[in-house]
């Protein structure tokens, strides 16, 4: 996704619903400025991003997905060059194998994303195990080689073909401590040479 293209989905979006963009940031509670024109360039002349968590708020208040919010703007340029694979996790089991040393997306379908780096993917909610942190159809952005620290979210790949969603509290020589994402004074130990892979959930839809 194109600098320009985010910004004229955010000017379309305010167009639609009869809004300034000044009116749109105060509507999705964020300051006034966010979302004006005099903030998109930096005092150094780069372009300034909105941030995922300014966009997120726009998708929650309009209950819109991330290709509906694209789909407003009026260049259609490098959508493809836009996308980053995605899959249901209820599908996840399917791609694991014992020896695996990454998750191959090759064969995913796509979902439009405005960072569009080739080590993200995205993962659908479609279960309610997760609830009410991630509910049916929350939407996880996952990354495969983020630093994670303590207190970070992330998907673990284990050998047996389970995969699990846990928020990453220490590593040893020999197991991994996580916590139950809804119950974080609960801790679970996973040995170290039962996990496949650790990717952390960079981004996530509510």
């Amino acid at each position: 996704m194109k600098y320009e293209n985010v910004w004229d989905a955010v000017d379309k979006l305010a167009e639609i619903h009869g809004l300034s963009p000044s009116g749109l940031a105060k509507l999705a509670g964020l300051d006034a400025t966010t979302f004006n024109k005099s903030k998109r360039i930096r005092p150094d002349g780069k372009k300034r991003w909105p941030s995922l968590d300014s966009i997120n708020r726009l998708l929650e208040i309009f209950n819109i997905s991330f290709e509906q919010f694209y789909a407003l703007s009026s260049s259609n340029e490098d959508k493809e060059n836009g996308s980053i694979p995605f899959i249901k996790f209820s599908e996840l089991f399917k791609h694991i194998t014992p020896d695996m040393q990454k998750i191959l997306t090759s064969d995913w379908n796509k979902v439009l994303f405005p960072d569009f780096k080739e080590t993200l993917y995205a993962v659908e909610i479609d279960n309610d195990a997760f609830a009410p942190l991630y509910r049916i159809g929350s939407l996880l952005i996952v990354s495969e080689n983020s630093d994670i620290r303590k207190g970070d979210r992330v998907i673990i790949y284990l050998k047996n073909g389970d995969v699990k969603i846990s928020e990453f509290t220490r590593r040893t020589p020999s197991k991994l401590v996580v916590s139950n994402i809804n119950c974080p004074d609960t801790d679970e130990n996973i040995a170290i040479a039962d996990i496949c892979l650790l990717n952390r959930i960079v981004w996530a839809s509510q």
